[in-house]
Order: C-alpha cells, then structure tokens, then sequence
C-alpha cells in the first residue's frame, strides 16, 4: 500500500518528453507510394483587418468572425480525441496570451500535447516579422522574446526546429541567415515571385539549401510551396470560412461524394508529386485564422485517411504530420536538392504586381518603431546594469511586446487597416511611457546618495514635429545623450527651442558652440505648442 501511494504521488513533471520530430507517425518505405504529410495549422496575424485584440476575442465578427482564442481551445479539445492527430502552431504572441489567460487546468492539457508530440511549434517568433522594413535588431529581438516564452512553458520540445515565414512579402537571405545562426534546421514560405515559382516547379527545385552566408558557410533546407498559397488543396477546406463541402460517405445520403472528393485528393497529390524530388508531398490543411470550430476539419481529415489508405491501389499513404516531420522524411530519403545564393526580393505575385511599395509606405510610423527600439535597447542595458528589479522588468517586457507587434508583416509594412496602425502606434507609445520610467529609476539608483535628487528626465516623442512640452516653459533644463555604440558617435542633436537666445554649456561647465534655428511654420499644425525654434547641438560621445 505504501509503494502504490508513492507511486500516485510520485512528482511526474520531469518524465521524458517526446516531442513532435521524435514520434512523427509512420510513412511507407514501399516504392512508388507516395507519402501525403497533412500538416493541421493555422496562421493567426497579429494585427491586420482586426487589431490583435479583436482577433483574440473575436471582436467585430461583421469584418472576420474568428477568434484566435476558440482555435487553441477547439484544437486542444480535438486532439485529446486520438493520439494520431496533429498541430502546428506558430505565432508565439498569441499562445502566451491564451496561456495566461486559462486555468492551470487548461494550461496542463496544452503542455501535454506539446510534450507527447501532438503539437509543434514551429517559426517561435512573437509574430512572423516582415523581411524587407524591419532592422535586422529588432528580428533578433522579436524571435527571442517568442523563443524566451516557448522555452518558459514547455522546454525542449518548445523549440522549434522548422522556420516559418509563410506571409511575409517576399524573402531575404540574411533573414534566412538569421534562421541558420539561430539553430533551425529548415525554412519554409509560400511567397515567391511568380516566374520563379514557375522556373522551379519545371525543374523540380522547390525544396533547396539556401547558402545564406559566404563567410559563416551557413546552410539551411528551404522549401517553398506548390501552391501560391498556404492553404489545403481545392475542394479540401473543411473549416466554417470555406465553401468546400464535406466528404459524405454515407451511401444512401444525398449528396454522397466520397468517390468524387477521394479521386480528386489524390490526383491532386500525383500532381503536385510529380514536380518534388521525393515520394514525400506535405499538404497544408488550413490557412488564415481557421479552426475556429476544429471538429469539422479532424472529422473530414480522419475520414481522408481512412478511405485513401483503405485502398492500396491508389499508391498513396496519408497521415497526419508535422513540418519537422516532412523535413525528417525528406532528410532520411536522401534526397538531393539544389542550392541557392541570392535571396526572394522583389516579390511579385502576378505580371504588373509588384509588392514593393511597402518598403516605404508609412515612413513616419516605420520612423516611430526604430525609435521605440532604440529606446528598448537603451532600457535593456540600463536594467542590466543597475538590476532594477520586478517592476522595471515589467515594463522592459511591456516595451519588447510593443517593438515585437510592430515587426508583423502587416504592422511595419503599413499593410494592415488604419485603425490597426493606429493601435500599433498607441502600444509603442505606450512602451515610450514605460521607457521614461526605466530611465528615471535607473537614475535614482546611480545618483550618489545624500545629495539632491536627479533631475526628472523626459522623452519627447513629438521632437520630429519640433514639440517637447517637457520644456516648454522651462527656462534652464538638461538634455542627456546616450550613445549605446561600440564606437564613438560624432554628430549633431536638435532640441526644439522657445526662446530666442540659447545658452549651452557641457558636462565641464564649458560653453558650447550651438546653432539656433528658426522653424518653418506649417498651417496644418498646432502653433501653439510647436517650437518656434530649433537648437542644433553638436555632441561627441565615447
């Protein structure tokens, strides 16, 4: 009796994983038969039609009636119904909102199917970040904090293995170098331009290693898909925002088409298997912000299973899988794959369609994310300097979420809604607030003790507008430059200025040289407060 309550008590948190890549289900050796891989998954925007928080709640259901929280939940309930069943999930954004948000109880079942295997993480960015507008800091920076939340909730098996940049308008060799250096073992996307899409399908070229570095000689197995989309095949979308019927195979109902869906399943797959190098075809079954309601899709998809494996004459084997899974098979196959050098710009999606105007669109709101990340940087290394504790922390992490969202493929492109853009703008200036404290706390921690406070220290956001209120009224204050650089910065700063005489003197007490400009007035703006002046300061810093 003593042992069985050991036993019952027995602490099993630490019990072997066994992640996805380790128990991917079994594929045919046999020649000739092909292996469909069908890879459930969704693609969830941070941002887009909807802000972020519609698109989790649900909110607006009359733009897109989805919401991103009844898709973990469905899809968890789902797979607990057969062990067989698979997901991928890759917007780690997302996740660790559902996550907090749900009781240790819903929380245990998500862990479970990750650490069994059931789910995959793959891409572990906080959104999938665009490859042309965003500085190659703010992608590391975005991917760690996605990677950083995976690896707090589900260790090993949190880590993705397969980068996924599925949406993104077109793709860049150093991004996919950035893949290489962080340890991911493959790369997959949908975007590519339109002739090159056609070249590779003739010459059976879509999957390749990408040499993504001549100096660090790293590598990474790319694929791109067959079709110009990320979605299932025609006729095979079984999820409430599609039209495709289900497959009834019940002979006596009306309306019986078992025959027609399961021919035309597997034409497609003879046809998209002649244009790959292996007998592995993976199938993407499910694209933007489906699986809503997931027991419509795993119903139709066990029943493909069943009836395409039923008949051994068709030469096709179909089970569920998972990216990394088809990147194992196509590893274990041998298959030999060209290589590439150059990268996937500019993407154009059709004759005349070019999708390049988004490297410039919206420059000031581009502007506003590089600033937030400069400020980010500058609060991370003053948190680590001078280790400010809990709160700081707290808002550290508020301003890496803001510069994360920014990064989506619809936010720093200037391709989402306006009302979206503006959420994106309110959250990093939310984060600027949040950096203000950062600053000030790291200050009173320095300041020498026993002597007078430090003086309050302030961002002026609207400073490319010539506005700091900060200093409106103020007629001696303090402008603190930092240089976060390795090297020595030489330059000039400009402060609006309200006065007509300016007198500037440096850390010594020695007067500096200044330029006191006048602005231009624009008829558009508020006179009020916008500084009719502007003071040109020439600093040098170590």
């Amino acid at each position: 009796m003593l042992l069985l309550l050991l036993l019952l008590f027995c602490d099993t948190s630490q019990a072997r994983q066994t992640c996805s890549w380790e128990v991917c289900n079994e594929w045919s050796h046999e020649n000739g038969v092909i292996n469909v891989h069908l890879v459930p998954h969704t693609h969830d925007d941070l941002g887009w039609i909807k802000t972020v928080d519609q698109y989790y709640y649900g909110a607006k259901p009359e733009l897109v009636p989805v919401g991103v929280q009844y898709i973990y939940n469905t899809v968890i309930d789902e797979l607990q119904k057969h062990p067989d069943r698979r997901f991928s999930f890759a917007e780690t954004g997302f996740l660790w909102r559902w996550y907090n948000g749900h009781s240790d109880f819903e929380k245990h079942k998500l862990q479970k199917l990750v650490k069994t295997g059931q789910i995959e993480m793959i891409g572990g960015g906080w959104v999938q970040n665009d490859e042309a507008a965003c500085h190659y800091v703010d992608i590391v920076d975005q991917m760690t904090l996605g990677l950083k939340k995976l690896d707090q909730l589900f260790g090993e098996c949190g880590r993705p293995k397969v980068a996924w940049q599925i949406d993104p308008f077109g793709h860049s060799k150093e991004q996919a170098n950035l893949f290489a250096m962080m340890g991911f073992t493959s790369l997959f996307f949908a975007r590519i331009h339109f002739l090159e899409k056609e070249a590779r399908l003739q010459n059976k070229s879509l999957e390749f290693i990408w040499n993504t570095s001549e100096d660090l000689k790293t590598q990474i197995l790319t694929g791109a898909f067959y079709q110009d989309n990320y979605g299932p095949p025609e006729g095979f979308c079984f999820d409430a925002l599609c039209g495709d019927d289900p497959i009834m195979d019940d002979p006596e109902m009306e309306g019986f088409n078992l025959i027609e869906k399961i021919t035309a399943f597997v034409e497609h797959v003879r046809k998209q298997a002649s244009f790959l190098r292996s007998s592995h075809v993976m199938l993407l079954m499910g694209s933007d912000f489906q699986y809503t309601n997931a027991n419509t899709w795993y119903t139709n998809l066990d029943k493909l299973i069943r009836y395409v494996n039923g008949n051994v004459t068709h030469g096709v084997h179909v089970f569920y899988s998972t990216p990394s899974c088809y990147v194992k098979a196509l590893t274990d196959a041998s298959t030999h794959l060209p290589t590439k050098d150059d990268d996937f710009f500019p993407y154009a999606s059709s004759n005349r369609s070019f999708w390049t105007g988004y490297f410039t669109s919206r420059p000031t709101f581009k502007g506003m994310i590089r600033e937030a990340s400069s400020l980010l940087q500058l609060c991370k290394q003053l948190d680590a300097l001078a280790d400010l504790g809990p709160a700081d922390d707290a808002d550290v992490e508020t301003m890496a979420r803001a510069s994360a969202l920014a990064q989506h493929h619809d936010a720093v492109t200037g391709t989402a809604k306006e009302n979206v853009t503006r959420d994106y703008e309110r959250r990093l200036a939310v984060a600027t607030k949040e950096g203000e404290v950062v600053i000030n706390d790291y200050l009173k921690k320095i300041y020498p003790k026993g002597v007078t406070k430090p003086p309050r220290h302030y961002i002026c956001p609207l400073v490319n507008e010539t506005i700091c209120n900060a200093i409106k009224d103020e007629p001696t204050f303090a402008v603190t430059v930092f240089n976060s650089n390795s090297r020595q910065y030489s330059g000039f700063i400009t402060v609006p200025y309200y006065s007509k005489q300016a007198m500037v003197m440096n850390p010594k007490g020695e007067r500096v040289a200044v330029q006191l400009m006048k602005t231009f007035q624009v008829s558009s703006m508020d006179t009020a407060v916008r500084a009719p002046y502007e003071l040109v300061i020439p600093v040098q810093i170590g």
